[in-house]
């Protein structure tokens, strides 16, 4: 069995029959079809922590929504098809045009920016809910009419991380550093954007290449223009980790303002005290979250034996799959053209990610928080609304 794919059912009235029927379980018994929703993360490849956050999201919704009494709607239960996005744009569309011959009713789609625009084109012509924690501002622009971003877009975030910069931290020469993905890219263009408005423009805007591993380079520039407050802007938890060691070790003693990924708890578990004193712009920070919040936060360390990373990994796709179960259980129906009007008719639902209510482009939360980090752990320092 090809490994990078697999598909689980979580307990069916089929199971206890035993062997004799467990091939046809549907015919034989007449047990309620199940909901088939579509997965594509990066499960191997430089992106693979962020792929398991969102694995492991999917199946804890999965396991709960499973286990109810009525499963999503009439004893229908989720199936989940996974393939594998893995680290490139290449992939991530052959994995989509594989899983759309699978009957599914909706897909979570990449949580990275580069492989949500490589795979527009063929999302534009099918008609399904897509439902995705990718942040660049242009994901929602992109004629994708069933397309629904589960976090705060980057135009939210970066105005969060240049407003903090500028007014709190009292930026005169502000630096971006960012990845040249689309992400990264972005961001900071999004952070020019904001700067410009404040009547600033950035001493230096350093674009570091895929894959790379040693910053020096960047960062030195960064230090010789003598900037006086950093924005780091990445998606990659292992670049977020060596990127912290790095300004240390390259003795940048400014306040740096980093996108979610600097909060990942991987990337600081590995950057240790690396991170100290690293503010970040985040969609969760444990400690200030609703009751929601907090019994997934519970529940996933429970099933794991570990914390999640909310914002980019785990969190919005579990909201996604409680999302459409909730639209499902309304309208007593899988209909995507039905599904796409009811979510985008969503309003005050609450999630772990916070409050939802859906904008004309299908954005659906609208607010990100400053957090300080010291010791591996995140203080709030404010909340931003967009």
């Amino acid at each position: 069995m090809d490994q990078t794919r697999k598909k689980f059912l979580v307990t069916s009235a089929a199971v206890a029959t035993g062997a004799a029927v467990a091939g046809f379980p549907n015919i034989v018994l007449g047990a309620p079809e199940p909901i088939r929703i579509g997965l594509i993360p990066p499960i191997t490849g430089s992106n693979a922590l962020l792929g398991q956050q969102e694995q492991d999201g999917v199946k804890l919704a999965v396991d709960q929504i499973n286990a109810r009494p009525g499963k999503v709607y009439d004893g229908r239960p989720f199936e989940i098809v996974t393939e594998d996005a893995t680290n490139d744009n290449q992939s991530a569309v052959a994995a989509l045009n594989k899983i759309l011959g699978e009957n599914i009713v909706a897909l979570l789609a990449p949580v990275l920016s580069t492989q949500i625009q490589a795979m527009a084109p063929v999302m534009k012509s099918h008609d399904i809910p897509w439902m995705t924690g990718g942040t660049a501002v242009i994901n929602t622009k992109l004629g994708v009419p069933g397309l629904f971003r589960l976090r705060a877009s980057d135009g939210i975030t970066a105005a969060a991380m240049t407003a903090f910069a500028v007014n709190e931290k009292k930026s005169k020469k502000p630096a971006i550093m960012h990845a040249s993905d689309a992400f990264g890219v972005g961001g900071a263009d999004q952070i020019v954007l904001n700067l410009k408005k404040m009547g600033m423009e950035p001493v230096a805007n350093e674009q570091y290449p895929k894959d790379t591993k040693d910053f020096t380079a960047e960062l030195l520039k960064i230090k010789t223009a003598g900037a006086d407050a950093l924005m780091v802007y990445v998606q990659n938890p292992s670049d977020t980790a060596l990127i912290l060691q790095q300004i240390r070790s390259n003795g940048l003693k400014m306040p740096i303002i980093g996108s979610p990924s600097l909060g990942n708890t991987t990337a600081l578990d590995i950057a240790k005290q690396s991170a100290d004193g690293i503010y970040v712009s985040l969609d969760f920070i444990v400690g200030f979250n609703s009751a929601i919040a907090t019994k997934f936060l519970t529940t996933y360390y429970n099933t794991f034996h570990r914390l999640p990373d909310v914002g980019s990994g785990s969190g919005w796709i579990y909201d996604g799959v409680f999302l459409l179960a909730d639209k499902y259980r309304r309208q007593k129906s899988t209909d995507p053209k039905a599904t796409i009007d009811a979510l985008k008719k969503t309003k005050n639902w609450e999630g772990v990610m916070g409050t939802f209510n859906c904008d004309s482009e299908g954005n659906l939360v609208h607010a990100v928080s400053i957090g300080q980090i010291e010791k591996s752990q995140i203080h709030l320092v404010k909340k931003v609304n967009g």
